[in-house]
């Protein structure tokens, strides 16, 4: 039997469905920064993102960033782990860098990942100089505010960001990846190394100077207050139940009463012709 073009169409469409879903799925993800001037309290995101393992890119980046300078010291016995009585900020804008700056988003074909990055505002305005936001920019001007020496912090953006990595192996197939970074050793996953975040917030600053988490490998230094990336942890979010259909009644066609006699009048005359043939 031969196919029609519209049939061949709908059978490659139907072959080819399931492998395009499956490249692309939602994953949680708790990335650590070690923070040893506010322990038991360390800097935490905690968010989610649709990862497309075929183009390796980030999208629906989003989630909360622990203030680990806030709260009471030591925590109180009614606050857990991780975040006791940190304040959060959410964060919700994947912005993308203006002309001439650093990507937001980028793959790193040598540390066998993508870089992503979420803001608190929708800017990419973070600190002093620079491209306004890189971790590099951060680190090169002291972890200063955008905006210092021309506008006082009350007027400033006031900018957060936190800046994962997603491991090209991560897969609705493998999709649950954990890594883990020693500062002190300084070995463990580079791609992790150079993961980062900044607050510019009232609850992270330290007089002109924002809070951020940095590693030597990857910047030259540890944070401003000596914060450094310590884990990571992706999992995959379970597959939404598929709804069960309800079934719908077909309903029969009733024919329409001038449809029926003329329907009658018909197996009448043929009736009538068959006899005519047998008579001959």
């Amino acid at each position: 039997m031969k196919l029609s073009i519209l049939g061949r169409a709908l059978l490659l469409l139907l072959a080819s469905g399931p492998a395009v879903q499956a490249a692309t799925a939602t994953f949680d993800i708790t990335t650590t920064w070690f923070e040893p001037q506010t322990r038991p309290k360390d800097t935490i995101f905690q968010g989610s993102f649709t990862w497309n393992s075929a183009t390796r890119t980030v999208t629906n980046l989003r989630g909360v960033l622990s203030q680990s300078m806030t709260g009471r010291f030591p925590p109180p016995s009614g606050s857990t782990a991780p975040f006791f009585d940190q304040s959060l900020l959410e964060l919700t804008h994947m912005v993308a860098a203006p002309a001439g700056a650093r990507a937001t988003q980028w793959h790193d074909s040598a540390l066998g990942g993508t870089f992503a990055t979420v803001f608190l505002r929708n800017s990419t305005n973070t600190f002093r100089g620079g491209d306004g936001w890189h971790p590099t920019t951060g680190a090169a001007n002291s972890g200063l505010f955008h905006g210092f020496s021309t506008m006082p912090y009350r007027n400033s953006i006031q900018n957060a960001y936190a800046l994962i990595f997603v491991p090209d192996q991560l897969s609705p197939s493998n999709p649950n990846i954990t890594l883990t970074w020693n500062e002190a050793a300084q070995t463990g996953s580079l791609g992790l190394a150079h993961t980062a975040y900044a607050d510019c917030t009232p609850g992270g600053m330290m007089g002109s100077v924002c809070m951020t988490a940095w590693s030597r490998r990857a910047y030259g230094t540890v944070g401003t207050m000596g914060g450094f990336p310590l884990s990571q942890v992706i999992t995959m979010q379970a597959a939404a139940p598929t709804p069960t259909p309800t079934p719908v009644a077909v309903p029969v066609p009733v024919p329409a009463p001038a449809a029926l006699m003329l329907f009658l009048v018909g197996i009448g005359l043929m009736g009538t012709t068959t006899q005519g043939r047998r008579h001959r």
